[in-house]
């Protein structure tokens, strides 16, 4: 699917036609190397290893078994430790919106903030 991804970003992008890709980005993601001429606001979203962890074993058992969070908490904490979804390394514009202590209901201005004086625009 990650390679499906990947043709329809460059399709888009050498159409000229702006999008938004979102996804469990791992760090040596090659997915966008090399892209066509384009304007690139990367938004990476973290949170400590252990507010992570405690996350996921915070979440109900109710939930569809494809979510199996409380299993994978020791996993993600320390793959997210080891730097494996860190900001890719992409030219452009970079935001990190750090969670650990909540999510911040001011990330559009935060975005905005972080974008001023760019050619990147956010609506």
């Amino acid at each position: 699917m990650i390679v499906l991804l990947g043709v329809i970003v460059h399709e888009l992008l050498s159409s000229g036609v702006s999008l938004i890709v979102e996804a469990n980005f791992k760090r040596e993601t090659r997915l966008f190397a090399p892209l066509p001429p384009c304007r690139i606001a990367q938004v990476h979203v973290s949170a400590s290893p252990a507010t992570l962890r405690a996350r996921l074993l915070e979440r109900g058992a109710n939930r569809h078994p494809v979510h199996y969070d409380r299993e994978a908490a020791n996993e993600i904490a320390a793959r997210a430790a080891a730097g494996e979804w860190d900001p890719l390394p992409l030219a452009g514009v970079l935001v990190r919106i750090d969670t650990t202590h909540g999510f911040a209901a001011d990330v559009p201005a935060r975005l905005a903030e972080a974008l001023a004086g760019t050619n990147v625009a956010l609506f």
